[in-house]
């Protein structure tokens, strides 16, 4: 059978593949019904295609393969546009200040919500945030979203009082006569999220749609959305898998056809989503660019709130001498969840930042049964700290290495701090990818920026643009095809798509054309950290222009 002549020419410093250890480049590619069908030099391309065929000229700039941000947080990232923004409040003072500024424009009982403060800020007396919430029920959720701070109406509301116990997998933080300072960690935090009000319904699906909008203006035409805690608080025909899920797919209108969207679910939901006959990397009935996930496992906490799970305590000034973190999931709980995975064809992606979490992972794959022919493999989500010991398991397991390199921009003094004698099992990416690991690369939106070009820098220079200080480490760094490969056709081999995260023959044309030219790229300097797309196809359509 012919193949079908291009109806369109991109032209440019076309990177058709990025593999680990080199980019594949070439001049032009032709796409006809949203597939690459020609590959080579301009000339080539161009005479083969169709007579009237639109031609792009990207002249000197890179075109690549869209970008997937293997772990972000879709509804979250909605709602922190209409949140209270808190990362670069200086003190309680200011937090009170802001939540004082948000109070006034609500109605009275009205929740005021917001977050990303970082760990150390909500300390000592928090009287003057109290009397900011003014009777307004508050939560605010911490940088690395496993802690949260609830006002005292807002405790109210979710039950909790100086009697209330800790909840296995989390801590009510306390003063010394016992009262509840309102901050809480991990599962603590569930009683106050069910509680708040949220951003929902068309104000929510156009703050999605604005996020879908961002994501492809950065180049970004994948995405997998890392799903919730718990199945509380679903909506709909999905509401026993949660409220993450069953939002996009109320909103998918804004999502499906513009962005590739892969969605989680929480590992509780597994049965719901068996009997709804769905499995990791199916597409979803009804749409062109919308599939299932997996299923999100949590076995600790972070490294921020000192819920992260490790061998060792920490080195922190205050840390206990026994303080060994949150194993949120223990083993014959973890066994149950993988069993009824293996059974549903659903992954797991299992949460896992301190070194013993990660092990207690590994170790239950390595119990589980085998995956069933096709299914996609698990995941290990974030890997900051990990025993040298137990990087090869994840290629001799099939486990993907889901990654976050902007995380160490932010964790890089606390880890100095909490994680000393061991800093060089720390963000250890090309060890693990040296051992074999296959690597995915995410940007923990809203947790971080929702930033590719950021987070590539992260991945090869572990500094932040503008950071005076020697990169951290530089041996563990990623080199740039190594960094975009993980970003690009990393992801894709994660799902099965063999037809996507690259531009050969036969792939969809999902592209991006950069701002930049491919030396840029290359040089990976700060300039790396703004780059963004001037023109991003989603199956040969255009879905952003600049």
């Amino acid at each position: 059978m012919t193949a079908p002549r291009a109806s369109l020419v991109v032209s440019g410093q076309v990177v058709v593949a990025a593999l680990p250890e080199r980019l594949v480049t070439a001049e032009a590619i032709g796409i006809a019904g949203g597939r690459v069908v020609a590959v080579g030099e301009r000339r080539d391309v161009v005479e083969g295609a169709a007579p009237g065929a639109r031609v792009v000229d990207a002249g000197e700039t890179a075109v690549i393969p869209g970008i997937h941000d293997f772990h972000l947080h879709l509804v979250a990232m909605a709602r922190a546009r209409r949140d209270v923004t808190l990362d670069d409040a200086a003190d309680v003072a200011e937090v009170a200040a802001r939540v004082h500024a948000a109070a006034g424009r609500l109605l009275h009982g009205a929740w005021v919500t917001g977050g990303r403060w970082h760990e150390g800020l909500l300390h000592g007396d928090l009287a003057p945030l109290v009397a900011a919430s003014e009777g307004h029920p508050v939560l605010l959720t911490a940088h690395d979203g496993h802690s949260a701070w609830g006002s005292p109406a807002a405790l109210r509301a979710a039950g909790l009082d100086g009697a209330s116990p800790d909840p296995p997998g989390g801590r009510l933080e306390r003063d010394a006569a016992g009262a509840l300072t309102g901050v809480v960690r991990e599962r603590a935090m569930l009683p106050l999220i069910h509680a708040a009000e949220r951003l929902e319904g068309a104000p929510l699906r156009e703050a999605l749609g604005e996020v879908v909008a961002g994501l492809l203006a950065r180049g970004v035409t994948g995405a997998t959305d890392a799903g919730d805690y718990d199945a509380e608080r679903g909506i709909g025909r999905f509401a026993a898998l949660g409220e993450s899920f069953s939002r996009v797919w109320e909103a998918r209108d804004a999502i499906d056809g513009r962005l590739r969207c892969t969605v989680d679910i929480p590992v509780a939901a597994i049965e719901a989503a068996r009997s709804l006959g769905l499995a990791t990397a199916r597409p979803l009935d009804g749409t062109a660019t919308v599939r299932f996930g997996w299923a999100k496992a949590y076995a600790d906490g972070t490294l921020g709130s000192g819920t992260a799970a490790l061998f060792a305590p920490r080195s922190c000034d205050g840390a206990a001498a026994d303080d060994l973190g949150i194993l949120r999931t223990p083993p014959d709980e973890l066994d149950d969840r993988f069993a009824a995975g293996r059974a549903a064809g659903i992954g797991i992606a299992g949460h896992a930042i301190g070194d013993r979490a990660a092990a207690a992972l590994l170790d239950a794959i390595e119990r589980a049964a085998p995956r069933p022919a096709g299914q996609a493999p698990d995941r290990i989500e974030h890997v900051q700290l990990l025993r040298p010991a137990d990087r090869a398991r994840f290629a001799d397991l099939d486990v993907t290495a889901s990654l976050q390199p902007v995380h160490l921009v932010s964790d890089r003094d606390i880890a100095e701090r909490c994680w000393a004698g061991r800093l060089s099992h720390a963000y250890a990416w090309r060890s693990l990818a040296g051992a074999g690991a296959r690597l995915a690369l995410g940007t923990d939106a809203p947790i971080e920026a929702a930033d590719p070009w950021a987070n590539l820098h992260a991945a090869v220079r572990r500094h932040a643009p503008g950071d005076g200080r020697d990169p951290w480490r530089p041996d563990e760094a990623l080199e740039v095809p190594a960094a975009l490969h993980a970003a690009t056709l990393g992801p894709a081999r994660c799902i099965g798509a063999s037809e996507e995260g690259h531009l050969g023959l036969g792939a969809r044309a999902d592209l991006a054309v950069l701002d930049c030219d491919l030396a840029t790229l290359l040089a990976a300097d700060e300039r790396l950290a703004t780059v963004a797309s001037q023109l991003t196809l989603v199956d040969g359509r255009e879905v952003h222009r600049s």
